[in-house]
C-alpha cells in the first residue's frame, strides 16, 4: 500500500485556481474563486536567473488549490491530421501506432495527448480533425521542478492554443460561423490560432516576435541626423516608448536624430511577421475552405506595441483590435495604473479549457487521483467507522464466496494482460513489415523521383541558402545539409523561416532540425545545419 501522511490528507489544500503563465521575458498569473478573478499579476524578468525567486516574490502568500500552467516553443508539437470516426482509446491507439506521422518525437523522449478540434470532409466522408501534442519530457519535467520549487504542485500542464481559445469561447462569444485569427506576439515566438465560432481549426508557432523587433532596431544605420546605432537595452525602452512611431513624428531622440527614423530598423522585422501571417492566412483559407477572416485579435506583450495593430491592419487588411477581456469585462482592481490586461489573455483563458491538453506525466495524475481517493476512503472510514464494524461481521459470513470472486476476477486480468501483449506484439509485427516492405521496394526499385524533387527544392531554397549535401535514404526521407550566409543576426531566424515554408509546402513534411553550428568561412560567419524530413 503506498505510503500517506494522515496529516497531509486532511490539510486544506488551499482556496482558489491558479493559472500562471512562466514565459521567457516575463511571468504572469491569474488566480480565480468560484469563476471569479480575485488577483492577477506581472513581472519581467530581466537579468534574473532565479525564476523560481521571481515567481516567489509575485505569487507572495497565494496558496491555490488548483494550478493550472502550459508549455511552449520549439521543443513543443503541434500536428493536426484527419482520422476517422473512432472512441478515444481506438484514436489514442491509431496515434500510437503512426507516432512518425504525428510527432518529431518519439514516445520514449516526449508526453503526448491529443484533442479532437472538429469534423472535417475528406474524400466525400466525415473525419475528426485531431490536434496531436507532443513535448519533450525534459522540459515538462524543468517546468514541473520550477513550480514545485516556489511549493505548487501542478493540477494540468496545457499549451497556449487551448488556452486563447478558452479565452475567446469565454470574453469573445464568436457566432457559429465567424472566423477569427488569434495573435498572442510573445517574447520570442508568435502563436497563431484560426477558430471558426468556438473551434479550434488550425494553430501554428512562428519565430518572429517581440525579441525580434528589438535586435532588428540594433542594426546602425546612417540618417540625415546622423548615425543611428541603438544597444539592446536602448532598443527596447525606445521599442516600448515610442512603438512604431508615425512618419510626421518630429520628436527627437537624446542624441538628436529624429524619432521616426526608428521605422527604418524595424521594418525588417515588421515584414517578416506580416509574412509569415500572410502564409499562415493564406494556408488556413486553403485548406479549411475559409473565404475570408472576420477580425484579427491582438493579446501578447507586443499587442501593446504602440502603433502595431494599425500597422497590421493596414498590411493584412483585415479588421484588427487589441483582446483585453480585462478592459471588456471590468476586472481591472481598483488602482490598477496599467492596463496589462492582452499580456494576461492566455492565463486567463487557460482557466476555461485547461481540460482539453493535459501534458502531465503519468505519474503525477496517478498520484493526484491516488491521493484524493485516500482521502475519500479514510474520511469515510473516520465518520462511519460503527458501520464498518457491522460490515465486517456481515463479510466474515461471505469469505468463501469473496475468495472465489477474486480467484475469478484475478484470472480475468491474467487474460486481459495476455491478449495486451498479444496486441503489442502484433503493433510491432506490422510496423516490422512495413518497414520490410519499404526496404523491398528501395531494392526492386519504383518512380525516380530525385530530378523532380530537386526542382522543386532549387525553387525553394532562399538566395542566402546553399545546400552542401542532398541525401535520400529509400524512397521517402531526405537529409539535407547546408549554410546560411548573410547577417549573422537573422541567419537562424531565416533558417527557421525555411523549415516552416517546407513544412508548408506540399512536397515535404517532418521538417526536423539535426544539427546546426556556426563557423566560419572564408571569413564570413555563417551557420551549418542539417535537415531531416520526408518526401509526401
Amino acid at each position: 500500500m503506498a505510503d500517506f501522511n494522515i496529516k497531509k490528507i486532511f490539510k486544506p489544500e488551499g482556496r482558489g485556481e491558479l493559472s500562471i503563465d512562466i514565459g521567457t521575458g516575463s511571468v504572469k498569473f491569474v488566480l480565480m474563486d468560484k469563476g471569479r478573478v480575485v488577483d492577477y499579476g506581472l513581472r519581467e524578468i530581466t537579468e534574473v536567473t532565479d525564476v523560481p525567486g521571481v515567481i516567489r516574490d509575485l505569487l507572495r502568500d497565494i496558496k491555490p488549490s488548483q494550478v493550472y500552467t502550459f508549455v511552449s516553443g520549439p521543443a513543443v508539437s503541434m500536428r493536426q491530421a484527419p482520422f476517422p470516426r473512432m472512441s478515444r482509446k481506438e484514436l489514442r491507439d491509431s496515434i500510437l501506432l503512426r507516432l512518425d506521422r504525428y510527432s518529431p518525437f518519439s514516445l520514449d523522449e516526449a508526453i503526448l495527448d491529443f484533442h479532437p478540434l472538429g469534423v472535417v470532409m475528406e474524400a466525400g466522408a466525415p473525419r475528426d480533425n485531431v490536434m496531436v501534442i507532443a513535448a519533450r519530457k525534459d522540459v515538462i519535467s524543468d517546468h514541473i521542478s520550477t513550480v514545485r520549487k516556489v511549493g505548487l504542485e501542478p493540477t494540468a500542464i496545457s499549451v497556449v492554443p487551448f488556452a486563447l481559445a478558452g479565452a475567446v469561447r469565454q470574453f469573445v462569444k464568436p457566432r457559429r460561423e465567424e472566423v477569427i485569427c488569434v495573435l498572442d506576439i510573445g517574447s520570442e515566438f508568435t502563436d497563431i490560432v484560426f477558430m471558426r465560432g468556438e473551434n479550434i481549426e488550425l494553430a501554428r508557432t512562428v519565430t518572429v516576435a517581440g525579441k525580434s523587433i528589438t535586435e532588428a532596431m540594433t542594426i546602425s544605420i546612417a540618417t540625415e541626423e546622423g548615425q543611428l546605432f541603438l544597444t539592446a537595452e536602448e532598443a527596447e525602452r525606445y521599442k516600448r516608448e515610442y512603438g512604431i512611431p508615425p512618419e510626421d513624428s518630429e520628436d527627437r531622440l537624446p542624441s538628436g536624430i529624429k524619432v521616426k527614423r526608428i521605422f527604418a530598423v524595424q521594418r525588417t522585422a515588421l515584414e517578416r511577421l506580416i509574412a509569415e501571417l500572410d502564409r499562415s492566412i493564406d494556408f488556413y483559407k486553403r485548406e479549411f475552405s475559409v473565404p475570408t477572416i472576420s477580425r484579427i485579435l491582438l493579446c501578447g506583450g507586443g499587442a501593446l506595441m504602440r502603433g502595431l495593430r494599425e500597422y497590421m491592419e493596414a498590411n493584412l487588411k483585415i479588421p484588427t483590435e487589441i483582446f483585453d477581456p480585462f478592459k471588456a469585462y471590468n476586472l481591472y482592481k481598483p488602482g490598477t495604473k496599467e492596463e496589462i490586461g492582452p499580456r494576461l489573455v492566455a492565463a486567463l483563458g487557460l482557466h476555461f479549457d485547461h481540460r482539453a491538453i493535459n501534458l502531465l506525466p503519468t505519474e503525477l495524475k496517478a498520484k493526484r487521483y491516488q491521493k484524493r481517493d485516500i482521502a475519500l476512503v479514510v474520511g469515510m472510514m473516520v465518520i462511519a467507522i460503527p458501520i464498518f464494524i457491522l460490515i465486517y461481521l456481515f463479510l466474515t459470513t461471505q469469505e468463501v464466496v469473496d475468495k472465489g470472486k477474486l480467484r475469478r476476477v484475478e484470472k480475468e486480468l491474467r487474460e486481459e494482460e495476455k491478449i495486451a501483449q498479444e496486441h503489442l506484439a502484433l503493433s510491432k509485427r506490422v510496423s516490422d513489415l512495413e518497414a520490410e516492405g519499404k526496404l523491398l521496394r528501395s531494392i526492386v526499385g519504383e518512380e525516380e523521383i530525385t530530378v523532380p524533387f530537386l526542382k522543386y527544392i532549387s525553387r525553394a531554397i532562399p538566395s542566402n541558402i546553399q545546400l552542401t549535401s542532398l541525401t535520400f535514404t529509400g524512397l521517402k526521407t531526405v537529409k539535407m545539409k547546408g549554410i546560411v550566409t548573410g547577417l549573422p543576426e537573422f541567419q537562424e531566424i531565416d533558417l527557421a523561416s525555411f523549415m516552416v515554408n517546407l513544412e508548408l509546402g506540399k512536397e515535404m513534411k517532418g521538417v526536423k532540425l539535426v544539427s546546426k553550428t556556426k563557423t566560419i568561412l572564408e571569413g564570413e560567419e555563417v551557420l551549418e545545419f542539417e535537415l531531416e524530413c520526408e518526401k509526401e
